[in-house]
């Protein structure tokens, strides 16, 4: 015994055990399917740089470049759409998804036939867009090759999409939903905090060749993995107004409209609502890409434990009571004529942190809602409707804070988060069954 009285443990029970039951951490890591394997690590880090890549440069072309033409050159807010019009290009992009799922180099690898080439071409399309001086009279030249660049990348991520549905386990999904918002949030940061200094202080053109760079490389990781063989289920061709036939994949549709229109509302303006209070495109850059993604990668590390263990319903209930509290900071700072960059910097922290799990609730989901054989195609298909939904709130966001201001507008984005929130919960056991009967139907 011990000085407490405690019987002390020989050999034999120590050795017990350590090769017995596993500890607590041990216990907890795989209640929540966390990979402990290095190869499944080797995969999600793939997966992770590939989505960072297709985020980064969404700094320049989604922030930036509005921004740019609305602080400094003039361009009236109601013409923010205009830089939206690509999106519109993705949202119609499940209309060629099934070419990228039924024809490719069985050799090479079903995605990365695809993944390679188009890589090239949207660094092309980048080092393009920057070899044009920004100003209103070229305006249409620069839209134009972002529609074009958006050709690229839209096909591209089509192939990016299915890589990573495909190179998750089923018991990995919700972890790895949460891997993939990770790396979408490190692009955010590199672009925001890094392109944009580039921007503001070196010019349009360094952003860009830069932006071209960072994404070819970060593209690499999946570029050089070998790729799982496909199922004999991908034999069976895909056809693109397959996904449309079933009713509770419509329904689907409208939830990831309605989700994806709240959400971005607010990322939408939030470089000209920024601009508005006195920020310079430096600190507008530093707001967004250290505060909101630094903000954003703090509640995913979290809530990827926390979804991994109760899933993407019960985490969407959650976040009806959390989303809300980033409200009061976005009115104050709405009522405020100019704010101090570190208190913009705590706010969008803090309005981040609150928010940013309801994407990945909506994304775990999504990942089980597609079939075997045109996985491209139906993740397309959900994709593009998000980008529909993006495209629309680009579109309005700006008209409808010119309209009622930007107070008004914050309380209407709340309003609709709450309103996409519950209509995810309400349907999601229902979608979850209906999906798993289609698939048994069609094995």
């Amino acid at each position: 015994m011990d000085i407490f009285g405690t019987a002390r443990l020989g050999p034999s029970h120590h050795l017990a055990r350590v090769s017995g039951q596993p500890g607590p951490i041990r216990r907890f890591i795989a209640s929540s399917h966390i990979p402990t394997d290095k190869n499944r690590w080797k995969a999600l880090g793939a997966i992770f740089a590939l989505q960072m890549a297709h985020d980064l440069p969404n700094a320049l072309t989604a922030t930036m470049a509005p921004t740019l033409f609305v602080k400094k050159l003039g361009l009236p807010v109601e013409y923010l759409g205009l830089f939206f019009l690509p999106f519109v290009v993705t949202a119609l992009k499940w209309l060629w998804a099934p070419l990228v799922d039924n024809h490719y180099s069985a050799s090479f690898g079903r995605r990365r036939s695809w993944l390679l080439p188009l890589t090239g071409c949207v660094a092309l399309s980048y080092v393009a867009i920057g070899l044009v001086h920004p100003s209103i009279e070229t305006l249409w030249m620069i839209i134009a090759l972002l529609m074009l660049k958006q050709v690229f990348y839209a096909t591209q991520e089509v192939a990016a999409d299915a890589y990573v549905i495909e190179n998750l386990k089923p018991a990995e999904r919700n972890f790895g939903s949460a891997v993939v918002w990770l790396g979408k949030e490190a692009g955010q940061i590199v672009g925001f905090a890094g392109l944009l200094f580039i921007a503001d202080r070196f010019g349009w053109q360094p952003a860009f060749v830069t932006a071209a760079a960072l994404f070819a490389a970060l593209n690499l990781p999946a570029l050089v993995r070998t790729e799982p063989a496909p199922m004999a289920s991908g034999l069976k061709r895909a056809r693109p107004f397959a996904y449309l036939a079933s009713a509770v994949n419509r329904k689907v549709l409208a939830i990831v409209f309605a989700m994806s229109f709240s959400v971005q509302m607010p990322v939408a303006v939030i470089g000209p609502f920024l601009g508005s209070k006195g920020l310079t495109l430096s600190e507008i850059g530093v707001v967004l890409g250290v505060a909101a993604s630094l903000g954003a990668i703090i509640s995913l590390s979290i809530a990827s434990i926390i979804i991994a263990r109760i899933g993407p319903k019960k985490m969407a209930i959650a976040m009806l009571f959390i989303a809300p509290l980033a409200a009061p900071g976005f009115f104050y700072i709405a009522l405020s004529e100019t704010v101090d960059v570190v208190a913009v910097i705590l706010i969008i922290l803090i309005g981040t942190i609150c928010t940013a799990p309801v994407r990945m609730a909506l994304y775990a989901a999504r990942i089980g809602w597609t079939s075997k054989h045109q996985t491209g195609t139906d993740m397309t298909t959900q994709q593009s409707v998000w980008f529909l939904g993006f495209a629309a709130a680009g579109a309005v966001s700006g008209i409808l804070a010119s309209a009622i201001g930007w107070t008004g507008f914050f309380a209407v984005n709340m309003i609709l988060t709450t309103a996409a929130l519950l209509f995810f919960i309400t349907s999601h056991d229902e979608i979850c069954a209906q999906v798993a009967a289609q698939k048994t139907s069609s094995a």
